[in-house]
């Protein structure tokens, strides 16, 4: 080799290996793949009251419940829970150009609660579900909520499986709920890679976001939204799961972000450590996490550092056939009083393919 052609050799090295710095062949840290999600005002903004939203072309569904009977509104879902407990009310979001909303009533003693479920077909890997609802200022906690999900292949009702871990070709869901007697907002998800927990390892819906700040309000009408991406099948963990309160950010999970710690079938954000004991954080000295070892039938603490773990991704299913195809508005609550009442309202239901957000007012209510 002559020197000429061994210094080009040399420099062909050095500029290789800047390429491979700059430009790693995985894509570079996980966290700078992170897209920012908007806030705010979103699809609604081009329809004040959210009049005529459902001629856009990127929304898939509208409920503003605008029907002129019950049973003309139940022609428009797949299957009806208490039919009897649910009517028209005059309550209805500020801002919005509509008449109506849907009042869900439970009492104690009498049944489990009510609901409404539709399929979204054909089928989509990405959708948006925004939906206003309002919780009478002593409303009874409530056990399970508003859910969105997929079923392969779909089904005009609601399956079961409480408690069983999804195979990753069948099922999935999401719910977004007001958790118990401390009414903050979390998830309740079922998927194909969920942890288990005490006693024996039963896999009951996750949860992700565990800030005991983050408080529903009772009284007054919430925009909720939810933001559902599902992995490239077989094996990607690339699903993502967002949550909008009021149009405010308050969660996005997704491949390697954020930073956090499992307790069984918690993830923990590193951002709400200090809120909940049962982390065990002490600053320089990191948390400690525990996992369910399936094989030895009991739960395993380990230790992360300061900055946590990143979150690993959701892979939500490995068969493409199963798609976000479903939309479960759901009211059910257990161990009432007998004879107590609790209200719910839903209104302005908006299924869109890009981030919808709050009613934009309308001049004229």
């Amino acid at each position: 080799m002559t020197k000429g052609r061994g210094l080009r050799g040399g420099l062909g090295l050095v500029v290789l290996a800047l390429f491979l710095f700059v430009c790693p062949a995985d894509g570079g840290d996980k966290k700078k793949r992170r897209k920012k999600l908007p806030e705010g005002f979103g699809l609604a903004a081009k329809y004040p009251g959210d009049k005529g939203i459902a001629k856009d072309p990127n929304v898939v569904f509208v409920e503003d419940f605008e029907e002129e009977t019950l049973d003309k509104l139940f022609k428009r879902w797949d299957d009806i829970k208490g039919r009897k407990r649910m009517s028209f009310s005059d309550e209805r979001p500020k801002g919005s150009a509509g008449k109506h909303s849907l009042l869900m009533r439970h009492i104690g003693g009498e049944s489990t609660g009510c609901h409404l479920y539709r399929r979204l077909l054909p089928g989509y890997d990405k959708l948006f579900i925004r939906f206003y609802v309002k919780f009478a200022p002593k409303c009874f906690p409530i056990h399970h909520f508003f859910h969105v999900g997929g079923y392969n292949p779909p089904t005009r009702w609601p399956q079961g499986g409480a408690g069983e871990r999804p195979r990753g070709d069948e099922r999935f869901s999401v719910g977004v709920e007001p958790h118990g007697k401390a009414w903050t907002w979390d998830y309740y998800t079922y998927w194909m890679e969920m942890r288990g927990s005490p006693p024996a390892g039963k896999t009951w819906g996750n949860s992700f976001i565990r800030d005991p700040e983050l408080k529903v309000k009772r009284g007054k009408w919430i925009c909720v939204e939810v933001m559902v991406k599902l992995n490239k099948p077989p094996s990607k963990k690339n699903g993502e799961l967002a949550l909008w309160i009021d149009g405010k950010l308050v969660s996005h999970l997704g491949e390697g972000f954020p930073n956090g710690v499992w307790v069984y079938d918690k993830f923990v954000p590193k951002k709400v450590w200090k809120k909940v004991p049962f982390v065990r954080y002490a600053p320089g000295k990191g948390a400690r996490g525990i996992r369910w070892d399936h094989k030895e039938g009991k739960g395993k603490t380990y230790k992360v550092g300061d900055e946590g773990e990143a979150f690993e991704g959701f892979k939500w299913r490995k068969d493409g056939r199963l798609k976000i195809n479903y939309l479960w508005v759901l009211l059910y609550i257990t161990k009432a009083p007998r004879g107590y009442e609790s209200l719910v309202w839903f209104d302005q239901i908006v299924v869109a393919k890009r981030y919808i957000g709050p009613i934009k007012p309308s001049k004229k209510r």
